[in-house]
This record gives structure tokens, C-alpha cells and sequence, in this order.
């Protein structure tokens, strides 16, 4: 028995997240009877004990099979089997308390291969930032308490209690050369930062990412620029449609709330809405997606696609997780090096594999990466701020 593999199996199971293929999976490791010395004494006691009840006490096995594979077609099992796998998988779980190894608080089992106390000096992500004001001025925003960052003309910009950047319009009077003065908010690889817009907009900034926007609106148009990804919830005003330019696609909204994912080392460019309406478009290609739907644009054709979105995956960095619903280990490593600030070497022919699995975005890096090790496709190697990842 492959005790790394029971553990995964055992937390995606916990989280709602296995496969079809995965649930089927454990199901025959809780049925099996055979040798369980690579497991910890208390597990294997407890293994002991469950395999050895004649009769198990009944859970409503068909509600847990049915949320756990949702979305995956059914699978044809003998009713009285499926009663006992399920049955013992719960109560398996339960006795356990989750307690192998949960994502979310990240219990130590076992080093991943090749990690080592380094480790410890990468660091998760913070707010950090920098400010490039309109004559040239850079604003370190990592560690200032500066409240008061400067007076523009009728343009006050100021960093309140929580942190959050704030542009404030002093006057009414918004002329048109106030409208065309530019500022750049950017975070560095390991940063995020928020900011509250002369119009009452809030932009939060994920990490590697820049927006550059007027110090003040005119009264006709509210337009930025994004690199990077942003959570943006625009303060509504019909007479000013926000627009958002980002790698040739437009943004274009009254107010709502929406997520923006545009980086340069992605192979799309995603918007998911979250509230209101929003039109997306690409040269002459124009698309209207509602709150629910994702549009994706390409940088090498003028297509939108339109798809129902993974709100919880898609908003997993705004709460503080990495999120994985069937990704790739490249998309997922991307993620990981953007917040963790390292750089990622794949060596040998690495097979795609999805994972699946929440992670607190603020746990020690081996902690994030011991879960892809335990599905047993991958390895990691530390060496400084370089990760290796192996077959």
C-alpha cells in the first residue's frame, strides 16, 4: 500500500475534490485487506479495526457518492458494495479528523523530496508596491507609514489605515490636462496592493502586475491599463463607462465587479464577471458576458469565447488561496513562482497531470508544494530561490 498515495486520495476525498477515477481509487484501498506496515500506528489500527467490523453503521452513502463526483458521469457499482466502500471511507475520514494532511492548515508528514531548511528563506507574499507619480517620482509602498503622499493640484493621494492607496478629488473642477496625467501602481513577483481610484473604484493588484490610470477621471471616460491580473469593483456611473485595456482587449463597464487576468507568460487573456455586466472586445469581435460567465481572448486570433466560470478558483488569490480545479503543473507552478518570488526549472519530460486541491497562499513553500508530490507525478528539488520540478 502506497501510504503517501492513501493520504492524498484521503484529503481530496475530505475536500469534495476527487475524480471519478480517484474516488474508485480509494474505494479499493478501504476494501482491501492486506499489510499495512508503511502506515503510522494509529492509522494502522484504525485500518485494522474497519476492516475487521462485520457490519458498518449506516451513512447516506448515495448523497456523498453523488457530491462527490458532481460533474462526472456515474459509474456502475453493486449497490450493497458501494454501501460498505463509502461507508467505511466516511468513517475513515472522520476518525482521522482530516488529520494526514489538509491543505488549508498544511500538517508536516513527511519532507518532499529534495527540500531542505533553505527553504525557510522563501518566503510568501506581501503588500507591496511602487508608486510612479506623473513628473517621474517613485513611492516605495512596501513599508511606509506616510499617511499624506502628496497634494496634485485638486488631487490629494493618501495611504488610509488599511493600507489601501487613496486618490481624492479635492474639487468638482476636473479639467481635461488633469484627466491626462498618469500614474503607474505596480507590484513586484511576492506583492499586492489596493487602490481606491479618484471615482471610488477599487483596483487590487495580484502579484508581477501594473496599472497605469489618470490621477483624475474626466466626465466622458474612466480608462486604465492592466498587466498582470486585477479584482476590480467599479463604482457605478452611466454617464462614464470604466474601460480596462489590457494585451489588445477591452474591458468596457458601468459598475460591477470583475476579475481581469492578462499575463504576458499566459497563453490567454481571462475576464470573469462577479456582479453587473460587462463587454469584452477584441478588435471588431464583441462579446457581453454575465455575472457567472468568463470570456477568454487569444493573442494570436480575434475569437472570444464565452464559458460558465470557477468563481471559487478564479477568486482564490483575492481570499488568500491557491486554488487548483483540474490544472496543469505549469499553469500551477506560474502561480507559485508569480507569489513566491522563485524561479521554476522543469527537468525531464514532465507528463501532464491536473491537480486539484486549496492552499493557503501564505503557508511555508514546502507546504504547498507537498501536495503535488503526493499524488506521486512530481518532484520538486530546491536549490535557492529555484525550484526544479522532476518526474
Amino acid at each position: 500500500m502506497n501510504s503517501s498515495r492513501l493520504q492524498y486520495l484521503l484529503n481530496q476525498y475530505a475536500l469534495n475534490q476527487c475524480s471519478k477515477k480517484e474516488l474508485l481509487e480509494l474505494l479499493c484501498l478501504i476494501n482491501r485487506h492486506g499489510p499495512v506496515e508503511d502506515l503510522d500506528l494509529s492509522l494502522r489500527n484504525i485500518w485494522d479495526e474497519l476492516n475487521d467490523q462485520d457490519e458498518i453503521p449506516p451513512f447516506d452513502q448515495e448523497r456523498m457518492y453523488a457530491k462527490t463526483i458532481a460533474a462526472e458521469k456515474s459509474v456502475t457499482l453493486k449497490r450493497s458494495r458501494l454501501w460498505r466502500y463509502l461507508s467505511a471511507a466516511a468513517i475513515l475520514v472522520m476518525l482521522l479528523g482530516i488529520a494526514f494532511y489538509n491543505f488549508k492548515v498544511g500538517h508536516r508528514l513527511h519532507q518532499p523530496v529534495g527540500l531542505n531548511n533553505s527553504a525557510s528563506a522563501i518566503i510568501p507574499g506581501s503588500n507591496k508596491a511602487t508608486l510612479r507619480l506623473a513628473n517621474g517620482t517613485m513611492i516605495n509602498l512596501n513599508n511606509s507609514t506616510v499617511q499624506n503622499l502628496g497634494n496634485y493640484g485638486n488631487i490629494q493621494i493618501r495611504k488610509n489605515t488599511k493600507g489601501q492607496i487613496v486618490y481624492r478629488v479635492k474639487t468638482n473642477n476636473i479639467g481635461t490636462n488633469m484627466a491626462l496625467t498618469y500614474n503607474v501602481l505596480s507590484t513586484p513577483k511576492g506583492g499586492q496592493y489596493e487602490i481606491i481610484l479618484a471615482d471610488g473604484s477599487k483596483v487590487f493588484l495580484n502579484a508581477n502586475s501594473s496599472l497605469t490610470f489618470p490621477t483624475a477621471f474626466s466626465t466622458s471616460e474612466r480608462n486604465v491599463s492592466l498587466k498582470g491580473e486585477a479584482y476590480f469593483e467599479i463604482a457605478k456611473n452611466k454617464r462614464s463607462p470604466f474601460k480596462v485595456i489590457a494585451n489588445g482587449t477591452e474591458i468596457k463597464v458601468l459598475g460591477t465587479h470583475f476579475n481581469v487576468m492578462a499575463y504576458d507568460d499566459e497563453p490567454e487573456l481571462r475576464t470573469t464577471l462577479f456582479e453587473g455586466s460587462v463587454q469584452v472586445s477584441k478588435n471588431k469581435v464583441i462579446r457581453m458576458i454575465k455575472p457567472g460567465q468568463q470570456a477568454t481572448t487569444f493573442p494570436d486570433h480575434n475569437n472570444i469565447d464565452v464559458t460558465e466560470a470557477k468563481l471559487d478558483e478564479v477568486l482564490g488569490w483575492r481570499n488568500g488561496y491557491f486554488i487548483f480545479q483540474d490544472e496543469g503543473i505549469e499553469s500551477a507552478m506560474r502561480k507559485i513562482a508569480r507569489w513566491y518570488d522563485v524561479e521554476i526549472v522543469y527537468k525531464g519530460d514532465i507528463q501532464t497531470k491536473e491537480f486539484g486541491g486549496k492552499i493557503s497562499r501564505y503557508e511555508n513553500i514546502t507546504d504547498v508544494l507537498k501536495p503535488l508530490e503526493l499524488t506521486g507525478s512530481v518532484h520538486f528539488k530546491l536549490e535557492g530561490r529555484r525550484i526544479i520540478v522532476m518526474q
